[in-house]
C-alpha cells in the first residue's frame, strides 16, 4: 500500500502549487487565502513562512534573477523573501477590480501562462493569458470560472488547462517557438468523478497528474486521457501536486480546510497540510521565468 506522509501541518486554508527549488534544494508552496509563500527543507526539517501582502494568491513563479513573481488579486509582483519588499511589474486587468490571477505555471522558454477569475461572483468573467520575458502580455480566450491545472507535455507540444467547476480539463496544440495555443479540445471529463479538477503537473513520461478538489484523491491520467491510477488521499480537499527531491521521485502535495465544515475538519485534522509519496515515476525540472 501506498505511503502517504504528512510533512508539514502548514493549516493552510488554501495550500497549492508545490514547486521544488534546485537552487536552495527546497520546495516551495503558497497559502491562497491567507497570503504567504513557504518553504520546506527536507534534510533540515525547517518551515518557513513569508507573507506577501495582498488579499489573495492565486499562483507564482521562481524567477531566475532571483525571488519570485506573485500572481494576485491587483497583477504580477516581484516578490523577495529576504526583505518582504513586493513591486508590481504588470497587471492585464486593471479594468476588472473584481478579478483576481489565479493559477499559473511557465513553459520552457521563462513564459508565464495563467487564467484569471471573478473572486466576486463566481462567474465566468475570467480569461487566459501569456506573460512575456519583456512583461508583454497576451489574451488567448475568456469564459473562465475558476481557472486551474495549467501545465506542459514534456515534448512541449501540448499544454493543460483545467476549469474547476465545469469539471473539465483541455488540452491546446503548444508552439513553444511563437509561444502560441491553439486547437483546443476535451481532455478529462470528470462529470462523473468524486471531485473537481485543480492544481495539475506533468511527469517524465508525459502522463498528467490531477488533484481533485472534494474528491479525495489524485487522477493519472494517460496522454490520451485515458485514467491510469488514482490515489486516494486522508483528506477531502486536495489541491495541487509537484514532483521534488534531488531526482524528482518525490510527489509533494498542497491540501485545504477551506470549505469543510467544522465535523469535516475534526476528522480531518491535517486539512491543508503538505502531504509526500513516492510513486515510482520522475517528474521534470519547474521552468523558471525568465522576465
Amino acid at each position: 500500500m501506498l505511503e502517504i506522509e504528512m510533512i508539514v501541518d502548514s493549516k493552510n486554508r488554501v495550500g497549492e502549487v508545490p514547486v521544488w527549488s534546485p537552487r536552495d534544494r527546497k520546495v516551495w508552496w503558497i497559502d491562497v487565502r491567507q497570503p504567504r509563500i513557504q518553504s520546506f527543507d527536507p534534510d533540515t526539517g525547517n518551515f518557513e513562512t513569508f507573507l506577501t501582502g495582498g488579499k489573495a494568491l492565486g499562483s507564482y513563479a521562481i524567477r531566475e534573477k532571483g525571488g519570485f513573481m506573485l500572481a494576485q488579486e491587483d497583477g504580477l509582483h516581484a516578490f523577495d523573501p529576504a526583505n518582504g519588499e513586493r513591486e508590481l511589474l504588470t497587471d492585464p486587468e486593471t479594468d476588472l477590480p473584481d478579478n483576481r490571477l489565479n493559477d499559473g505555471r511557465c513553459d520552457r522558454r521563462g513564459r508565464f501562462w495563467l487564467g484569471s477569475m471573478n473572486d466576486t461572483q463566481r462567474t465566468d468573467d475570467g480569461n487566459f493569458y501569456s506573460v512575456g520575458t519583456d512583461f508583454s502580455i497576451a489574451k488567448w480566450f475568456d469564459g473562465i470560472n475558476i481557472p486551474n491545472g495549467v501545465c506542459f507535455s514534456p515534448d512541449d507540444k501540448t499544454m493543460y488547462f483545467a476549469d474547476t467547476p465545469k469539471k473539465m480539463i483541455w488540452a491546446f496544440d503548444f508552439d513553444i517557438d511563437e509561444g502560441r495555443i491553439s486547437n483546443r479540445r476535451i481532455f478529462a471529463d470528470l462529470k462523473d468523478a468524486p471531485g473537481r479538477p485543480d492544481g495539475s503537473t506533468v511527469d517524465a513520461e508525459g502522463f498528467v497528474w490531477n488533484a481533485e478538489f472534494a474528491g479525495h484523491r489524485i487522477v493519472r491520467y494517460a496522454p490520451d486521457g485515458r485514467v491510469d491510477r488514482v490515489i486516494d488521499m486522508p483528506v477531502t480537499n486536495i489541491t495541487c501536486v509537484g514532483f521534488g527531491g534531488d531526482n524528482l521521485d518525490q510527489l509533494y502535495i498542497t491540501t485545504a480546510w477551506q470549505g469543510l465544515s467544522e465535523e469535516q475538519r475534526e476528522k480531518e485534522p491535517h486539512a491543508g497540510a503538505l502531504f509526500r509519496t513516492e510513486v515510482g515515476v520522475r517528474g521534470l525540472p519547474e521552468p523558471m521565468f525568465a522576465g
